[in-house]
């Protein structure tokens, strides 16, 4: 009886240890997803909610986040040929023959994204507000050597007896800034694995300007001509708003850190402006305009974006805060955002032909992140 008593007593002494341990456990601060989500299975009852909230909990906070970006990113763009070159001069009929195009190149360079957000108290909904700022340049020059440089945008029509050019170079300058409002909910789907999926508004402003200079002209006969270099300046703006949604994921790996993986596309309605300038400079120091075109319309567009990366994350300050880092790879697909005009005509019947390239612009690279919730 004695014994019984005793093992009785041990046993009630070491389940209360356990539900000691239990209680520390359900105290300790949430630094990461594993811990969110052992505390969530403690609290778990036949009535708890199917999805509970996967997003970081703060102990009295003012349920505000903030985030910022560090955008290391490389744009690339369709049929932004500025010149063609022969490696000899050849005769009419076979002008382009052994030639190659010259394409304008973007190189890296650096942009932010700026948000804040709050926890909303219904059914851990989440308000976010981000703006995206980028901007690039591509430049390029080429001589004609042994051969010849055609222009790739030269009205035919101005210049007939220009046979080719010496030396040319080209710029085009790219600004975007794009503005989007989400509503979304985190929540957990298994232990290990949350889902974020969002919809909301989104508009954006997609800037681009190309400068092309054409210097050093040869001409089809001997005459002397009084025209220096051909220049021209055209600007493709567009702006659009329209719906944004997109799914979020985090595929935790313990402490703190996990994968993460996000899809978004976005359906903008909005219109472009496209303008187009040519002139020749002449070498008693005035210049001959030849076109100065505008063109305005309107038309959807999507944009595609996706990212994915590796994350880390804890809470401080007695679980007051959570702060988290992460990096990632980062791609934006813009349809169809290349509408420069090529005007081809080769006479006055024909003066209006022309065609816009329908090229795509893509944005790439390395996004660093951080996020402050108090």
């Amino acid at each position: 009886m004695k014994h019984t008593v005793f093992t009785t007593l041990l046993l009630t002494s070491s389940l209360g240890g356990v539900n000691y341990l239990q209680a520390d456990v359900s105290d300790a601060q949430m630094r990461s997803l594993e811990n969110r989500v052992g505390v969530l299975e403690q609290k778990k009852s036949s009535n708890s909610i199917i999805t509970p909230p996967g997003r970081p909990q703060v102990r009295d906070g003012a349920e505000v986040f903030i985030n910022t970006d560090w955008l290391i990113w490389q744009p690339r763009e369709n049929d932004t040929a500025y010149a063609v070159k022969t490696k000899a001069v050849q005769p009419e009929s076979s002008a382009l023959y052994n030639s190659e195009e010259k394409q304008l190149h973007f190189k890296r360079d650096f942009g932010f994204r700026l948000g804040i957000g709050y926890n909303l108290p219904h059914d851990g909904w989440d308000l976010v507000a981000n703006w995206t700022w980028f901007q690039d340049k591509a430049k390029g020059s080429i001589t004609a050597g042994k051969g010849l440089l055609y222009s790739t945008d030269a009205f035919p029509i101005a210049n007939p007896t220009i046979a080719g050019f010496g030396f040319s170079n080209a710029a085009l300058r790219l600004k975007l800034n794009m503005v989007d409002l989400d509503l979304g909910r985190e929540f957990f789907v298994s232990k290990w694995m949350t889902l974020h999926p969002f919809i909301g508004l989104r508009t954006a402003w997609i800037y681009q300007k190309l400068r092309t200079n054409h210097n050093e002209p040869s001409f089809t006969d001997d005459l002397p001509s009084i025209i220096t270099s051909m220049l021209s300046k055209a600007d493709n703006d567009y702006w659009g708003l329209g719906l944004h949604s997109g799914l979020n994921t985090q595929w935790g790996l313990g402490a703190g850190f996990s994968f993460f993986g996000n899809a978004t596309i976005s359906i903008l309605n909005g219109f472009f402006q496209v303008r187009d300038y040519q002139m020749s400079k002449l070498s008693d120091g005035t210049h001959l305009d030849y076109i100065n075109n505008h063109n305005s319309f309107r038309i959807g567009r999507m944009i595609a974006q996706l990212a994915s990366g590796l994350r880390w994350e804890t809470m401080f300050a007695n679980d007051g805060c959570h702060f988290q880092i992460q990096a990632g790879w980062e791609q934006l697909m813009f349809f169809g955002q290349n509408q420069f005009s090529h005007f081809f005509g080769d006479s006055l019947t024909t003066a209006g032909n022309y065609f816009a390239n329908q090229g795509d612009l893509s944005i790439q690279g390395l996004t660093l992140s951080t996020r402050f919730d108090f």
